[in-house]
This record gives C-alpha cells, structure tokens and sequence, in this order.
C-alpha cells in the first residue's frame, strides 16, 4: 500500500512537471519518449526555444510551430479528419500565424469531446469508446491465410484426443462484447469496428469479400490511379493469401481506423491477445505469459517521408494524445496484471519489444509504430492481456462455461473484459 502511494505521488509531480512546461517543451517530451526511435529523428526535428522546425530528408525546413501556435494547432488536429489535418498542414508550412489568425482558427473549431453535464446521468453519459476486436478468421481456411490461431494436440501421447483450437479473432470479439455491455450499462455510447466474431471491418468474411469485392475495390483502385495497371494486375493475379498480405490486412486496418475516427471517440480500445514469440510455430505449450500494452510512436526517418505518416507524426507530436495514452494504457496494464495474475512485461521479455518498441515510464506499456496505433486520432490503448499459447491459458481459454448477462464466455476472457472497462472507466472520470 505504502508502495502504491509513492508510486502515485511520483505520477503526480512528473504530471504537475509536464504541465508547468511551455507547449514547445511539452513536445520535446513527447519526442525524446514517444516518437524518436533509438535517435532516428535527430536530423528531422529541431526544436528552438519558441519554434519547432520540422525538416526533410535532404535537411530543408519544411514546417514551423511557435510557441503561441502549438496549442491551436493541436486543437485543430483534435477535431478534424485526416482530410483537412493535411489542407491545414499544406497552408500553415513555415508561416508564422498572427493573433488574429490564430483567434480566428480557434473560433471555427468545435470541440467534438465536450461532456454536457446531465443531472442524475449514468457516469459514463455522454462519452463516445471506440473497440477494435483484432483480426476476422474463425475457420481454418481464413484463420490459415492470417495466421492467428492455434490448433495442435497437446499432448499426443497421454491425451491424444485433447486438441487445442483457438481463434484470436473469436476471443476478441468475445472481449469486445463484454466491454461494450459493461460500459454501455454505465451510459457510454460504443462503436465496434466488426459485427460479428468471423467478420472484418467490412462486415463480411474476407472469402465473401474476395468474391463480391475484389475486383470492384481493385479496378476502383486503378481508375483513381492509385495503383498502376501493373500493380493491378498483380494483384488480381494473386493468391486469397498472398492478397491478404500485399493488400487486404492493410485496407482493413485503415478501414478500422477510418470507422473509429468518424466516431470521435474519447477513448478507443483495440484488444488483441499475445503469443510467445519463441514458442513458433506455435505447435506446442509454453510456460511463459506476460501482459502489455502499445500506444503509438517510436517513428523512423523513412517513416516521416511518407506524406501521409508526416501527418501522423505531427498530430502525435503536437498534441497530448500519447500521455493520454500512456495513462489509458498504463491503468490498463496494472489491471490485467491484478486481475489475471500474470507478470508485466519488460523490453527485454520479447525481441520486438526490445528491437521495434521505446519503452516508456509505465510498466508494461510501449511506443510502437503499428498501423492502427498511428491512425486513430484518440487516446487509445492497444491491449496484449496474455499468452494464448500458454499451457494453462490455452485450456481457460477454451471454455464456454460463463454467461454475462446473456454473452457466452469464459473467466479468463471475462476477466480481460473486466480489465479494460475499468480502466476505461477510471481513465474517463479522471
């Protein structure tokens, strides 16, 4: 207890510390322990005492933000779409804004996340919590081409008939419903990316997709000219896994992210379960399991030359979305590790959290440059609450023995439900 107390005293000094800083400061923090990976972005952003310069690769100044700009700026970013982050993005360039641009900017912003007081509301009234279950294969046929499943016997000799089957995207979802009902019996309005456990972002299978969608997705595709005629004929000459992973997982996944951020959610959940990376190919048991959690960031040079991700880059730089995230993240975490009882993982627990991830002042809670984590414009949480493969957890996992309120479920996955309402819930009212 004693332990808990100083941990949160010292969370709230570092908070008070963060925001006595000027805005330009406050940035430098978040790019020293968000988005600079290992030193790659030294060359690509200088920060000055009142100005931020962003440059690109060849070391040209290509955008400015003052001092007195930085948190206008970071509102416009807040409440609009990606569409006109870019038009804004375009004109603003190196310019400085005057006083009077920069009232009349923040004049015609509408604050989409404003809370109206409701007397005698449910807690969570008026808040908008966006969930992403991951992935869509619930058969082996699709669940093969993803690659997110576990299916072997475990123990061949004493139980040979003892076969674990296991679809991440049946366990997702799962999650998914049960944190919906939770946070919609508490007065939250929540948006889900998938409809149904075997479906994507599309509301269908991804073979429904292939049939019905391909071939109109793909000429559309080429008729805007975003692929060549070459590139389009490669990829309809493609195989359903080979398309999979050239195109469709990303098309889903800015699909995905394009739905949450059409919701302007206050907070945005996209829930996933782990594997242990040196039990591949996953054909047998593990004796490990740890917990985490991903927010956005650690950007490389490559990264930022890419039109569409310098947009990115700069939302994430400019306004707190990635301490908002560390907090939803961090709270979410420290859940899953009370209530499952499995330990919080640390960079040096797994290769890619050690090789592709900074680590931040939360334990268990990572940067990483996953798509969905770049895209969605809100503070998020990108959960990994244990190891499916693990040999006690992938027979917990199993179970259908549970029932909340009518979902079918099991303890474990109840209890990952569970971790992720009361984060939300604690994140939003604080």
């Amino acid at each position: 207890m004693i332990t808990k107390c100083i941990l949160y005293c010292v969370f709230c000094l570092a908070s008070f510390i963060f925001l006595a800083q000027t805005p330009v400061q406050r940035c430098k923090y978040r790019f020293d322990n968000y988005l600079n990976f290992k030193g790659s972005l030294n060359n690509r952003v200088e920060f000055q005492k009142e100005v931020i310069f962003i440059l690109d690769n060849k070391g040209k100044k290509i955008f400015a933000f003052n001092e007195n700009e930085i948190d206008v700026v970071a509102k416009y970013f807040i409440n609009n779409t990606f569409v006109a982050q870019e038009k804004f993005i375009k004109f603003k360039g190196t310019k400085r804004f005057s006083s009077t641009q920069r009232d009349s900017i923040s004049k015609k912003i509408v604050d989409k996340r404003i809370i109206a007081k409701k007397d005698n509301a449910l807690p969570l009234s008026g808040y908008r919590i966006a969930i992403d279950p991951g992935h869509t294969g619930t058969n082996l046929t699709d669940a093969q081409i993803e690659q997110k499943f576990l299916y072997f016997v475990q123990d061949s000799i004493n139980h040979p008939l003892d076969t674990i089957k296991l679809f991440e995207s049946v366990l997702t979802f799962n999650t998914a419903q049960l944190a919906q009902k939770m946070l919609e019996e508490q007065g939250a309005k929540v948006l889900m990316t998938r409809s149904q456990s075997n479906f994507n972002s599309f509301n269908l299978t991804y073979t429904q997709w292939i049939e019905k969608h391909k071939k109109r997705v793909l000429d559309s595709l080429q008729r805007k000219k975003v692929h060549t005629k070459a590139q389009h004929n490669k990829l309809m000459k493609m195989s359903d896994r080979d398309l999979f992973w050239e195109f469709f997982r990303d098309f889903d996944l800015n699909h995905r992210a394009k739905l949450m951020n059409d919701f302007d959610p206050h907070a945005s959940l996209i829930i996933h379960y782990n594997v242990d990376e040196k039990n591949e190919p996953w054909k047998q048991t593990s004796n490990r399991n740890f917990t985490m959690a991903f927010i956005g960031g650690a950007f490389t040079s490559d990264n930022i030359d890419k039109p569409e991700n310098m947009i990115h880059f700069l939302r994430l730089l400019l306004t707190d979305e990635l301490n908002q995230s560390e907090k939803l993240a961090s709270l979410t975490v420290s859940n899953f590790n009370k209530n499952l009882n499995i330990p919080i993982a640390s960079q040096f627990d797994a290769n890619y959290l050690k090789d592709n991830c900074l680590f931040t002042a939360s334990p268990g809670v990572f940067s990483r440059n996953l798509n969905l984590c770049r895209l969605i414009n809100s503070p998020l949480v990108y959960g990994e609450s244990l190891y499916q493969d693990n040999e006690k957890e992938c027979k917990e996992l199993m179970k259908m023995e549970s029932n909340y309120k009518g979902i079918k479920t099991n303890e474990r996955v109840l209890k990952v439900a569970k971790s992720y309402y009361d984060a939300v819930f604690k994140f939003l009212k604080n």
